[in-house]
């Protein structure tokens, strides 16, 4: 089978970034014996191929940077229509937007998408975006035709309810490959000053700060818990818009814990599996996650979960099996569930071995691939129904 994966956002890649996901699952499939190009938008820059290898230069796949437009946060690209015709599979990236219009009207015998988006009140951009798309193009490219793949079981319902009936929950991958050859041995000024002033638990959060991930909901958590237990402390790794950032030192400051938080803007990709490992909790109070890839880095590297539902914990987290799920932001409730956590080391263990394994056996981009093949399968059985019909 020979596929391409089109990512049709106008966002110019960087290929040194760890975890490409469309670059992970195109590992995966060739490993399993098929051919697979990556297109990514490449700006002013004309049509061309980029040859990647891997597995000791016994595989290999190529990015197709290609000449695009931006348009409503997405690319156009007049050139694509002429690279289709080499493909089985095109897999596109998303329902909503020209791209996938054009592959599910024009190229509908190969096309399968691939969606994360779904429904949630605080995603105003996309919920209006998705709106005018629905109004407009939906039915332009026929949602009783299409086959979707979906990054969770939010976006799975989410297009059922739109009317489009051929969906399949497959989730995200982890790129282990790159996770090894991220990971570094030299030891980090940080980290190793976080192991020597250790005197109890460390909670962790990494990623961006901004209000969707609910930063100062997490220090008033916090400063709950510091009520009940004086031996932690809590890891917070992340840039942030300067104001929001300010106001969350300005929060702590009121809260009195500042001097009970260690704080670090960066952490280079190497050495964030060391710190994962260097703490206890993983905490994320999101309001929205497409998926979350730090929740499938944190199980794997062995740090139990804390997190709101979500895309990402709807589909990998089970509560109290292989992480911990809360609805609602109430900080009584994030607290106590955070200190029974600390307090009970067999069901953090239980968690983390659980959790490790499901990641390992299921959630790598290797353990994805079949998932994906079927998906594809069913796209090409349709069409041979159809030229025998």
């Amino acid at each position: 089978m020979k596929v391409l994966i089109v990512r049709p956002s106008a966002n110019k890649m960087n290929l040194k970034t760890y975890n490409l996901q469309e670059v992970g699952l195109a590992k995966a499939l060739v490993r399993r014996g098929h051919s697979c190009d990556v297109m990514y938008y490449g700006g002013n820059e004309k049509d061309h191929f980029e040859t990647i290898r891997f597995d000791d230069d016994k595989h290999q796949i190529r990015i197709l940077w290609i000449r695009g437009f931006s348009f409503l946060r997405e690319g156009y690209y007049p050139t694509l229509k002429k690279y289709v015709k080499d493909y089985d599979i095109i897999q596109v990236g998303g329902y909503v937007g020209i791209t996938s219009a054009w592959l599910n009207r024009k190229c509908r015998e190969k096309t399968v998408n691939y969606q994360g988006p779904y429904y949630c009140k605080y995603n105003k951009k996309d919920n209006i975006r998705a709106a005018v798309f629905d109004r407009t193009l939906l039915k332009w490219q026929k949602p009783s035709k299409m086959i979707v793949g979906t990054k969770s079981r939010l976006a799975t319902d989410y297009l059922q309810k739109k009317g489009i009936s051929n969906v399949q929950t497959l989730g995200v991958g982890l790129d282990l490959d790159n996770l090894r050859a991220a990971a570094s041995g030299e030891k980090n000024e940080f980290i190793e000053k976080l192991i020597r002033d250790r005197k109890g638990r460390y909670l962790l959060y990494m990623g961006r700060l901004e209000e969707r991930r609910n930063i100062l909901f997490l220090l008033r958590v916090f400063a709950e818990v510091c009520e009940k237990n004086q031996d932690v402390k809590f890891v917070i790794v992340g840039k942030g818009d300067q104001t929001y950032v300010d106001k969350c030192k300005k929060e702590a400051d009121m809260l009195g814990i500042s001097d009970r938080i260690i704080y670090k803007d960066s952490l280079e990709q190497k050495y964030v599996n060391q710190l994962y490992r260097v703490c206890d909790l993983f905490l994320l109070p999101t309001r929205y996650e497409i998926f979350g890839m730090v929740l499938l880095e944190a199980m794997y590297f062995g740090v139990p979960v804390v997190t709101t539902f979500n895309g990402g914990s709807s589909t990998v987290i089970e509560d109290g099996k292989t992480g911990i799920v809360i609805d609602q932001l109430d900080t009584g409730l994030w607290s106590r569930r955070i200190l029974e956590l600390l307090a009970d080391s067999e069901l953090r263990q239980e968690i983390i071995v659980r959790a490790n394994r499901l990641i390992e056996e299921k959630y790598t981009w290797d353990a994805l691939a079949e998932k994906f093949l079927s998906v594809y399968q069913s796209r090409l059985d349709m069409k041979n129904e159809k030229e025998r019909g």
